[in-house]
């Protein structure tokens, strides 16, 4: 949390360090005996305090913290606060003679040097706390910026690449004069509808991201015949939200590595005891000529996928994936409880 303080709040900050300072003089070690402090030094040690605490924390502070030259910052506060430290004792025992130590006025100076030290340190402790509060502040605004730029950048490279295909396919059919073209054009036109103005948000209904997954398997099933697609729900979905363009990884994945000869998808969303269970299986041929392009843990889809859902969902999802000779499985549980709508 960034501390910020307005005029008032700073005002009365100050006018409380100075009152507790006086109000409880005992505090101050080097009073001794009956001694009371009188208007006089009251005037004295705010005029020559204030002036090195203020000098610090508006002129040598702020310089210090932006630059980070400690040297630079120690050579000019130490010599001012060894004259003030000297004048005070000078003052002290001559002046207003209110100083009943013995000793050299060199003793006397050290020990209103730490005592201006440890002053120093506490009149400086909220800039130095608000100018860390500011810096934490800065770096996750940048860490948030910079996850915002990655998943713009994840989500960029699923949009070209069902538009070009997608595209591709509708041309071909435009050329038969197909019957199946209008109704392509419409499914294509809903995709980047929901690409538009449901991706860039931080989460979407459930429901939504179905029937965006619903409209890019009847597409694909256009393109390509011969296509057996199961998709199962289960679930009271209208209760759950995702972040968008997860899913949409596995499905393309299981379309871009499917068997050739026997090409059946296998999907299945459960939506439960606030997780949500996603399972993807495809049928796989490892004689195809795509195999040598998919490792065991996926291709660039599902690589894709798994740094949106660290993304979005930190640590609260487990990801499995098989691959066999026969198929390739890949099955995701979302435990985090911001997948519930309450």
């Amino acid at each position: 949390m960034r501390l910020e303080f307005g005029i008032y709040t700073r005002i009365g900050l100050n006018l409380l360090f100075w009152a507790f300072y006086f109000i409880y003089p005992f505090l101050r070690f080097r009073y001794t005996g009956e001694h009371s402090i009188t208007y006089e030094e009251i005037g004295f040690y705010f005029l020559v305090y204030g002036f090195v605490l203020y000098l610090n924390n508006l002129v040598l502070l702020p310089q210090y913290l932006k630059k980070h030259n400690l040297r630079k910052y120690l050579l000019i506060l130490l010599p001012i606060m060894l004259s003030v430290a000297f004048f005070e004792a000078y003052v002290n025992k001559t002046l207003l003679q209110t100083c009943s130590c013995e000793g050299p006025n060199s003793t006397y100076a050290l020990y209103n040097f730490i005592h201006l030290g440890i002053l120093l340190v506490l009149f400086s402790a909220v800039p130095v706390l608000r100018n860390y509060s500011a810096k934490l502040k800065d770096l996750e605004r940048a860490e948030t910026d910079r996850l915002e730029a990655e998943l713009k950048f994840l989500k960029a490279q699923v949009n070209p690449h069902l538009l070009f295909n997608s595209l591709n396919s509708i041309y071909s059919y435009a050329l038969k004069k197909a019957s199946e073209t209008p109704e392509m054009v419409l499914k294509l036109s809903d995709l980047l509808r929901y690409m538009l103005y449901e991706a860039d948000k931080h989460k979407v209904e459930l429901q939504k991201e179905i029937e965006y997954l619903n409209d890019y398997i009847d597409l694909q099933k256009m393109r390509k015949d011969g296509f057996k697609v199961n998709f199962e729900i289960i679930g009271d979905i209208e209760h759950y939200s995702i972040a968008p363009m997860i899913l949409i990884n596995f499905v393309e994945n299981a379309f871009k590595y499917i068997d050739p000869f026997q090409p059946e998808i296998n999907l299945s969303l459960v939506a439960q005891n606030k997780t949500i269970f996603f399972s993807c299986k495809n049928s796989f041929n490892k004689d195809s000529g795509k195999s040598h392009l998919l490792n065991e843990q996926g291709g660039l889809g599902l690589k894709n996928a798994k740094q949106l859902l660290h993304a979005f969902y930190g640590e609260r999802y487990q990801i499995d994936i098989h691959k066999s000779d026969q198929s390739f499985n890949v099955k995701l549980l979302i435990t985090n409880d911001e997948v519930y709508n309450h």
